[in-house]
């Protein structure tokens, strides 16, 4: 198995007019959905597909809760999870007037995904590549 990438244009970095700047993303080959991971789960355990399921919901419905209560969720070997908010930059005056209303700068969240070392160690350690069709030569 390995990781399809292409070579794609992207913005030049420095502005510099004349010139073109490419890299390499990784490309998607298609998903693995949660029954498919089910099935994985019953065939490499004892567990039975049905009861894989139930699991995983289950492991989504306390991320969930967590999540929404301001909790990082830590999945030991796996990686944290935690919400992020995206703001709007304001003043200190701003922030002294007693009609301003901060969250009214939230413009948006993000749920992070950060993987623990050894997960990334292992992933670094069997990585590999195959280029697919791509913009420009090289």
């Amino acid at each position: 198995m390995s990781v399809n990438y292409a070579v794609k244009k992207c913005k030049n970095p420095n502005g510099v007019q004349g010139t073109n700047y490419y890299s390499c993303r990784a490309i998607k080959t298609n998903d693995y959905d949660f029954e498919e991971l089910a099935e994985d789960i019953s065939l490499a355990t004892t567990v039975t597909k049905p009861d894989a399921q139930a699991v995983l919901g289950v492991i989504k419905l306390f991320i969930t809760k967590a999540l929404l209560a301001g909790r990082a969720v830590v999945l030991e070997d796996l990686g944290r999870f935690q919400i992020s908010l995206q703001s709007k930059c304001f003043t200190k005056e701003l922030l002294d007037d007693k009609e301003f209303v901060p969250s009214s700068m939230i413009k948006g969240h993000r749920i992070l995904f950060r993987p623990q070392a050894a997960l990334k160690k292992e992933i670094a350690s069997k990585l590999s590549l195959n280029r697919i069709a791509s913009e420009g030569k090289e």
